[in-house]
């Protein structure tokens, strides 16, 4: 497995395990390394910085480094119209090797993706009390990026792998109005602050029944960090149905699928059946088992492809 999956999944798993009160307690030099500035924060609001005048036009095509992360961009992206992802990966390189093969799918499809790579402490900061600084840096980068121009404001969505996941979904919590789509892969909810009533955007996520690190029914012996029961309060939000229908499209993968969503908002869950943590489609052993075959990645653009901000 490359050496960069092994980095990008095993902070993610690190991660989860302390976020879950597994495993041993976190040394009080992590402790500090994790939270940062958060001292003295609270539950403050995030501060919008202002975009620092950066070039308008769209990047060009294919991978741009850029300060506090990078762009993969489609070739012949359009001015105002481009789509973007903001991927939150596990790993402090963003994926910069494309090994979860992201943005080679998103590019394929017109759609750039951007990727924060610079964060307080070893892990993703999950809620108020770990710190605000990771919401303020990511913050700031997805506004240079808007203020180029080059992309549709309307069409700009968040991806996040393990604990990567649970800080998009806390990024579309902390700004209710940016993002028109939210996915979580094998992602944690527990840690996460209370989502604000006001925000609403479409809401996918994608885990196996057989993930270990971040179970699918939650922790025992709360069970909070369930994966229905987060995705239903989410639905409460948009508009939808809290009770789910369910499909089964194929073997070993059922779709929970909440009806009746303003505004043309979607919220669904994808249940792989013997699947454990990880990315399913990326090589083993994150996830070592992917026996429904699912690809996360086509699941992702075929999510965003529809989702457009009210």
């Amino acid at each position: 497995m490359p050496r960069v999956i092994r980095r990008l999944v095993l902070v993610g798993v690190v991660a989860a395990f302390v976020l879950l009160g597994a495993g041993p307690q976190m040394r009080p030099d992590l402790v500090r390394d994790t939270v940062g500035s958060a001292a003295g924060t609270g539950a403050r609001a995030v501060a919008a910085t202002p975009p620092q005048t950066p070039p308008t036009g769209c990047p060009p095509a294919g991978f741009t480094q850029l300060d506090g992360g990078h762009i993969r961009m489609p070739a012949g992206a359009t001015p105002g119209a481009t789509r973007l992802l903001l991927a939150i990966m596990s790993g402090a390189d963003g994926d910069a090797d494309d090994n979860l093969k992201l943005g080679a799918a998103a590019n394929h499809q017109g759609i750039a993706v951007l990727y924060p790579t610079e964060r307080a402490g070893s892990i993703w900061q999950l809620n108020d009390a770990m710190g605000v600084t990771d919401v303020e840096g990511v913050t700031a980068l997805l506004q240079r990026a808007l203020a180029t121009g080059c992309f549709d404001p309307k069409r700009v969505s968040v991806v996040g792998l393990s604990n990567g996941a649970g800080f998009a979904t806390r990024m579309a919590c902390k700004l209710p109005t940016q993002f028109a789509a939210v996915v979580s892969v094998a992602g944690g909810y527990r840690a996460l602050d209370p989502c604000p009533p006001a925000t609403q955007d479409s809401f996918l996520a994608i885990h196996g029944t057989a993930d270990t690190i971040v179970p699918f029914n939650g922790k025992k012996p709360d069970r909070k960090g369930n994966v229905t029961r987060y995705a239903a309060g989410w639905a409460a939000h948009d508009g939808c149905a809290t009770t789910p229908v369910t499909l089964r499209p194929r073997h070993l993968v059922t779709r929970l699928v909440f009806s009746g969503c303003a505004a043309g908002l979607r919220v669904e869950v994808l249940r792989l059946s013997g699947t454990d943590h990880g990315w399913p489609g990326a090589p083993p052993p994150w996830p070592q088992h992917n026996p429904s075959g699912v690809d996360a990645n086509l699941e992702i653009m075929r999510f965003i492809r529809q989702a457009v901000r009210p």
